[in-house]
Order: C-alpha cells, then sequence, then structure tokens
C-alpha cells in the first residue's frame, strides 16, 4: 500500500532497512565500530548472494520461549502499537511543533523500547540499540578470524522487553520458526505457526541475520536470500523490510525536520505516522478479496494474534 505523498517525508533515516543497517552513520548507532562491524567491508552483493542462497539463521533469539510467554509477549506488541497509535492521533491536533516531535519521540520507543531515545534540540539525533543487541549475537557466530577482530561480547540488552515491538517480534519469531521447522509440529500447529510468522514478519520485516563469504572468512549478513522465490509485487512493496520500519523512518523524520513554527506542517507528517501505524496494526487487503488474511503482505498484528489462538500457537 503506497500512502499519499502528502503525509509523507523523504527517507532521512530508515533504521531498520536492510539494505542500510549494516553500514549507516555513527548518529543513528550506540556503537559505532559494532554498526561497521556487521559489513565487514565492501562486497559484491551478488556474490554476497551467491554465496549465502540457503536460510542460516545465525540468532536463536526466542527459540526456546514458552508458549505462554511468546503469546504474552505478542499481546504487548498489539498493545504497545495501539498505544503508538492513540498517540500519533493525538499528534494529529497538537498545538504545537513541539508536542508533534514529543509523540514522535514517544513512538521511536514503541518500536525499540527504553534503548531507543530522541536527542535534544529542534533537529534531534536518534539512538538506537546496536547490531549485536537489535539482531541478538555476540560476534562468535561467524569465523574466528572476524570474532578475533571484533570479539565476542554479549549483546548488552537481552530483554526482548527493552526492545520494543521489533524486540519482542524476533523474539516471538524465534519460536514460530523453532515450530515450523521442527519434525514433531502437527500439521495444523505448523499452518498456524506459518501464519503467525507471515504476519509477524510483514510487520518487523522478512529479513534476519545471515552470513555471507568475504575472501575466506564467514561474517555476518543482513539476509533476505531466503525469499528469493517471492512474488514480485513483494519486492514492490515495504513488507519485505517490514511496515514498522516505516514507522520508524516517519518518527525519525519528524525529530529531524526544522519545522519553525509550522505546526500545521508537523500534524500533516503525523498523519502520515498515523497511517503507517494503523497498517502496522490492521495489515492490508493486498489481493483486494474483501478480507485481510494472516500471509504475506497483508496480515499485522491484529491478525497475527488472531492467527495464534489457532491450535495453541
Amino acid at each position: 500500500m503506497k500512502l499519499r505523498s502528502r503525509v509523507r517525508l523523504l527517507p532521512i533515516a530508515l533504521v531498520g532497512l536492510a539494505t542500510s543497517i549494516a553500514g549507516r552513520a555513527a548518529a543513528a548507532q550506540t556503537s559505532t565500530a559494532e554498526s561497521h562491524a556487521a559489513t565487514g567491508g565492501a562486497s559484491s552483493p551478488a556474490a554476497d548472494s551467491a554465496k549465502d542462497p540457503a536460510f542460516k539463521l545465525k540468532s536463536t533469539f526466542g527459540a526456546n520461549l514458552e508458549r505462554s510467554d511468546a503469546r504474552k509477549l505478542l499481546g504487548e506488541m498489539q498493545h504497545l502499537a495501539e498505544q503508538a497509535l492513540a498517540t500519533s492521533r493525538s499528534a494529529e491536533k497538537a498545538s504545537s511543533v513541539a508536542d508533534v516531535k514529543t509523540a514522535a519521540g514517544k513512538v521511536i520507543q514503541m518500536v525499540w523500547g527504553s534503548a531507543a531515545a530522541r536527542g535534544e534540540g529542534n533537529t534531534a539525533e536518534i539512538t538506537v540499540p546496536g547490531w549485536k543487541e537489535r539482531w541478538q549475537v555476540t560476534g562468535a557466530e561467524w569465523s574466528p578470524s572476524y570474532a578475533k577482530r571484533l570479539g565476542t561480547a554479549q549483546p548488552k540488552i537481552t530483554d526482548p522487553r527493552q526492545l520494543g515491538v521489533m524486540g519482542r517480534g524476533r523474539a516471538v519469531r524465534g519460536r514460530l520458526t523453532k515450530l515450523i521447522y521442527d519434525s514433531s509440529t502437527t500439521a495444523p500447529a505448523r499452518e498456524s505457526a506459518k501464519q503467525v510468522f507471515a504476519s509477524i514478519n510483514d510487520v518487523i520485516g522478512w529479513t534476519y541475520i545471515g552470513e555471507g563469504l568475504k575472501g575466506n572468512e564467514m561474517q555476518p549478513r543482513i539476509s533476505l536470500t531466503y525469499m528469493w522465490d517471492a512474488p514480485p509485487e513483494f519486492w514492490q512493496s515495504d513488507a519485505d523490510t517490514g511496515w514498522l520500519d516505516a514507522v520508524f523512518a516517519q518518527a525519525s523524520n519528524i525529530l529531524k525536520t526544522d519545522y519553525g513554527t509550522d505546526v500545521a506542517e508537523a500534524r500533516k507528517h503525523a498523519a502520515g505516522m498515523t497511517e503507517l501505524l494503523q497498517r502496522v496494526l490492521n495489515g492490508v487487503d493486498a489481493d483486494k478479496n474483501g478480507t485481510i488474511e494472516p500471509k504475506m503482505m497483508e496480515g499485522g498484528l491484529n491478525a497475527a494474534v488472531r492467527a495464534a489462538g489457532k491450535d495453541g500457537i
């Protein structure tokens, strides 16, 4: 779903975007060294894809969650998104630019939790968790030579509840991935897990942290190669990197824009943020059949919660 251009800002900072996660500016990170560590240096995307064609998980985050814990996290994701939507709607009626920016700051924290924060000033910089926190890895998952250079320190934050909707979503996805690929999972339960998995991925992105060969060294890669057979519509949408990423970008851009005293313009951009949050919750009727289903490019958090009720997922 392409939103009306009048309420969207140019993409100043797409923090969660897969194609830029590995090499974005230091201002958008808690750790410059960790950010650049994720790239492993420049390499050919085509070569990386050829050398990393498979779905190779390097993080087990959430894989051992109990069912009750996963359901609680999913419910919290829905609740946090609802709160963010209410905050954004209030910003559409704000009396000052400062109030709109305050609302955008709250939305930022909905996405990445207490580890995310806005800086001072009218055009604030944004702080987000480092790449180890976002992907829940240590660095030891790759070649020993890579680990020796960059270290194997544990993520500073491992509690998904401190990592907003995104962290909760990645933890729940870890459990779902285990269910889907576990041979002992019943067919109905696997199908329900796939539906929740698809809906959550539409929100948090289908990307995962894998590996790619550079020279003789396996290094981290933010990957979508396992989706190679997805329909063209998938690649033309922004479900691939996740609707929540678009929310983060819009909120970030509001914080970075110097509106002066033009509260009307700030309100328009808050309206754009509202539309994006509605999609996170409600999903999109991508195939125009009158129903929003728990599947790729359609299901949002509401669809995920409904699907999770099936077969005890």
